[in-house]
């Protein structure tokens, strides 16, 4: 099978479910949250499944030993990241730890994501990619001071 042909076929699938997948939204606190500390500091490995699924195998940080395994949706898909995993964590609070990880690495250009439109490989998220409340925790800006196209010397 073609890898165009493969793409296709997922995205078809995405298309004619009941449901769209989750657009990616990180909760409120997602940076201090236990599923982020688990997808940066526990041991792991992730295995691309076919353009649109991977595999994460996620230890905890107090047992190397225990891995589980999960399949996660993680995806572009009409120009939105959209993610599904199979765990409880993820079915009961739509975030996890194998969904936390994917994010991680791909924010590190560590994971290539496919869109599902183009057929085109991302190994970081694109310019143009917004996710809601990745930037919450960051402080927010002064609208009230207008922008300098200058960079700001000349105030």
């Amino acid at each position: 099978m073609s890898p165009e042909t493969a793409v296709d076929e997922h995205r078809e699938q995405i298309a004619n479910r009941l449901g769209e997948p989750d657009r990616l939204q990180f909760p409120s606190g997602w940076t201090t949250s236990a599923s982020w500390r688990r997808a940066q500091a526990a041991p792991s490995t992730v295995s691309a499944v076919n353009p649109a699924e991977f595999d994460v195998l996620l230890g905890r940080e107090d047992d190397e030993t225990a891995l589980s395994r999960h399949r996660v949706l993680f995806a572009v898909y009409e120009g939105d990241l959209v993610t599904e995993c199979d765990c409880d964590g993820y079915r009961f609070r739509d975030w996890c730890a194998h969904v936390a990880l994917l994010w991680w690495r791909w924010s590190r250009d560590d994971l290539g994501v496919t869109d599902l439109d183009t057929g085109r490989t991302h190994l970081s998220p694109p310019w143009w990619l917004t996710v809601d409340d990745v930037e919450h925790d960051r402080v927010d800006a002064d609208a009230s001071q207008p922008v300098a196209a200058d960079g700001g010397v000349d105030r």
